[in-house]
């Protein structure tokens, strides 16, 4: 084997140098931030599309969603979980909104089209969805799906609502504030909320449902009964 030169060399060291650079990692309270070229596409994405309490809202779902789960031995996709943590709220923005669907359906959908159009596979697409989707309906029903979902619906419930003394460990939650700060989340994530049930209040298939009766009492949500009166078949 011939020796490099010095100009091979230097190019060489150049090479591994962007490299690194490309791929560097993002560490937050010792979660990894995926950096991989459709998660940093989805990460500009969101940024761009969503107000700054809800990207950092989004970006602390997967970072605390992310230390539970590897505290508790569970394995999960990076990449697929980071992406469907950022895409979770995005249904709310009025800018990125359907007429009709729910919040967590408008993000799912978005999400889906995004990872598909941006290298990803069908199947990473589905579980996108399905982690989105089901992210605020009870534990018992995401229990049953990917550990994706599993670590995006906890993500979001301990940065939303609270976690337990012992969920994560000290310094944890200082560190990930320092580095995505709360915004005055509180008050400005329930006035998108409460907007978004003014503008669709029968839309809801979860969390967000009882805001909405609330919010909006008098409109008509449909009848049980009714749909199975109508039921085309003789009694």
């Amino acid at each position: 084997m011939r020796p490099m030169s010095r100009v091979g060399l230097f190019a060489a060291t150049l090479a591994v140098s962007a490299a690194a650079q490309t791929s560097s990692s993002r560490t937050v309270a010792g979660v990894e931030i995926p950096q991989t070229p459709l998660a940093i596409k989805a990460e500009q994405y969101v940024r761009g599309v969503e107000p700054g309490f809800l990207f950092n809202h989004s970006v602390r779902t997967y970072v605390f969603g992310a230390s539970r789960l590897k505290s508790a031995g569970i394995a999960f996709n990076p990449e697929a979980a980071y992406v469907a943590a950022l895409f979770h709220d995005l249904g709310m923005v009025p800018t990125v909104a359907s007429p009709n669907a729910s919040f967590e359906v408008d993000g799912a959908n978005r999400a889906e089209a995004f990872v598909k159009a941006n290298g990803g596979t069908p199947q990473e697409g589905r579980v996108v969805w399905n982690a989105i989707v089901t992210h605020d309906l009870p534990s018992a029903y995401q229990a049953h799906q990917s550990a994706e979902a599993v670590l995006v619906g906890v993500g979001a419930a301990s940065d939303v609502v609270g976690y337990g003394p012992k969920a994560f460990a000290p310094g944890t939650v200082e560190e990930v504030l320092k580095a995505y700060p709360r915004l005055q989340f509180k008050t400005r994530f329930v006035a998108y909320m409460t907007d978004h049930c003014r503008r669709k209040p029968a839309s809801q298939i979860g969390w967000l449902d009882r805001l909405c009766r609330k919010v909006a009492p008098n409109v008509d949500r449909g009848s049980v009964e009714k749909e199975v009166a109508a039921a085309p078949f003789a009694e």
